[in-house]
């Protein structure tokens, strides 16, 4: 792995290779500083439980913490899985390829389903975020 501190790691006029390391780094970086916001989750969780059935007290932000915490750890540890390769994938016939040919193919899987996934999510969730840009929320 190239270090992206050290720019004389990278192949001769490879500027593409250092940035990828650059931006690989921060994904890890932030991937491991936001996988700690598992503890206020269960916490959170842990809580919500309890009031609800021993003290017959559920609470309103109990639930809404957990929910946004979960979300955020899910979207930040994506980036930091994929900064590490560690996407689930059936790779009994990926590993053999040359690296060539596994570029192509995260190509064409980023093309063809991650980013038509992204763009429906988008336009999905756009009346949501309207709705709650007019509310004030």
């Amino acid at each position: 792995m190239i270090d992206p501190l050290n720019p004389q790691d990278a192949a001769p006029g490879s500027k593409l290779r250092l940035w990828t390391a650059r931006l690989d780094s921060i994904s890890i970086w932030i991937g491991k500083l936001f996988a700690w916001l598992i503890i206020p989750m269960v916490v959170a969780l842990v809580y919500e439980v309890f009031a609800r059935y021993a003290f017959n007290a559920p609470t309103m932000w109990a639930y809404d913490t957990t929910f946004m915490l979960y979300g955020s750890h899910f979207m930040l540890g994506a980036a930091f899985t994929l900064a590490k390769g560690a996407h689930i994938r059936t790779d009994f016939f990926y590993r053999m390829w040359p690296d060539r040919v596994q570029a192509s193919v995260d190509l064409a899987i980023y093309l063809l389903f991650f980013f038509p996934g992204f763009g429906f999510f988008l336009w999905a969730s756009a009346d949501f975020a309207m709705k709650s840009w007019q509310q004030s929320e």
